[in-house]
């Protein structure tokens, strides 16, 4: 019965934890290059049950059996990003800027460099190139980019260019699976140097979130349902042993 309570927690702080994730993929639904989260669930190893039953005399031993097995619960063994790309949709803008591959590397307050697919970019009051969070953009050489009042054109391979020529160049690069690390809602960093991608950039577009609303919110619903079933199992098997505490309080009497 104490397996039985503990097989039910571990259920229900596995659907609490999940919960979380997938309220954070529903908010962020709208979220310019956003990707989603999944949990990774895991059962806990199985426990084999086994009768130990005696072998008849002179031979004073016994005989060990597997009845079978029971489980422990399960537990939320990692967190992983989905790095599906997002649909892409026309914008016009002229520094909205959406990605076929790799990331676009930005200055973060600290002067820590981080990489987003988040594409909606804009100037500063300097005419720095930046993202909606302020974020500086990089070019090829790690270097903000400083933009001209009028209008520019943004090539497939990432130039920046005006009536006079190329101004900067956009640094795109790309990373192998697991070298990225989730530093906020559309943002990454990684202690690994990137591949340079060159080509992909589509001026006017950006991409959206690869959460789904409708798939998200199925999934929080059988989450919920979970959760609710555990928490009945946990109340049931909590007034069981409160019965049997008091039964055996009075066959002590």
């Amino acid at each position: 019965m104490i397996k039985g309570l503990y097989t039910a927690f571990t259920a229900m702080e596995a659907a609490w934890r999940y919960q979380d994730v997938l309220a954070n993929n529903i908010a962020n639904s709208n979220t310019s290059g956003f990707r989603r989260e999944y949990a990774t669930l895991e059962p806990f190893s199985d426990v084999l049950l086994t009768q130990q039953a005696p072998i008849p005399a002179p031979i004073t031993s016994r005989i060990q059996s597997v009845v079978g097995q029971i489980g422990t619960g399960t537990f939320v063994s990692e967190f992983a990003t989905d790095f599906t790309p997002g649909m892409i949709r026309q914008t016009g803008n002229e520094l909205d800027l959406a990605l076929s591959g790799g990331f676009f590397q930005v200055e973060g307050p600290d002067g820590a460099t981080f990489y987003t697919r988040a594409g909606r970019f804009g100037r500063d009051d300097n005419g720095d190139l930046v993202t909606s969070h302020g974020y500086f953009v990089l070019d090829e050489s790690g270097q903000r980019i400083n933009l001209p009042a009028d209008p520019v054109t943004i090539t497939a391979e990432g130039a920046i260019l005006d009536t006079t020529g190329e101004v900067a160049r956009l640094g795109v690069v790309d990373f192998a699976p697991g070298q990225l690390t989730r530093s906020g809602e559309a943002f990454f960093s990684s202690e690994a140097l990137g591949t340079p991608v060159d080509g992909g950039i589509r001026q006017g577009f950006l991409e959206g979130s690869n959460s789904n609303l409708v798939e998200e919110l199925t999934s929080l619903l059988a989450v919920q349902r979970t959760y609710q079933a555990n928490q009945a199992v946990l109340a049931r098997l909590d007034g069981t042993l409160e019965q049997a505490a008091g039964e055996l309080g009075r066959l002590g009497v």
